[in-house]
């Protein structure tokens, strides 16, 4: 199984109890699918960046889920088909790797250092 982040806008005058109700609609296809909803979050009304569907702000919600990955194609059909969700996106969630950025020693981030210190005097750096 798979672990995902769902972020769902929803239509800004919903109220609690229709939040809820969405929210249950997102677990119900979570289930048809044998996975489970293993967070949320609800996040409140924000303004948006740029006007979806005639709206300026939105109700936002976090639902994070652990499912297989034919999930992610059922819950884009939902998100198109229920008209109070403006917009939703699914993300597989990833754990950080280990490892994965090399350390530098601490003579070499000294010796950094005083270059662009020395460069910054000079005025070639700003």
């Amino acid at each position: 199984m798979n672990q995902y982040e769902v972020i769902i806008i929803l239509d800004p005058t919903l109220t609690e109890e229709g939040i809820d109700k969405e929210i249950d609609g997102l677990r119900e296809v979570v289930a048809k699918k044998e996975g489970q909803v293993l967070e949320v979050q609800k996040w409140g009304k924000k303004r948006l960046a740029y006007e979806v569907k005639k709206r300026r702000e939105g109700q936002y919600v976090l639902l994070k889920a652990a499912a297989a990955g034919n999930v992610v194609a059922d819950l884009d059909r939902y998100f198109r088909i229920t008209e109070v969700i403006l917009k939703g996106t699914v993300v597989r969630a990833e754990e950080p790797r280990k490892g994965r950025f090399k350390v530098k020693s601490h003579a070499t981030l000294e010796g950094s250092a005083v270059t662009a210190t020395q460069e910054a005097e000079d005025g070639e750096l700003q």
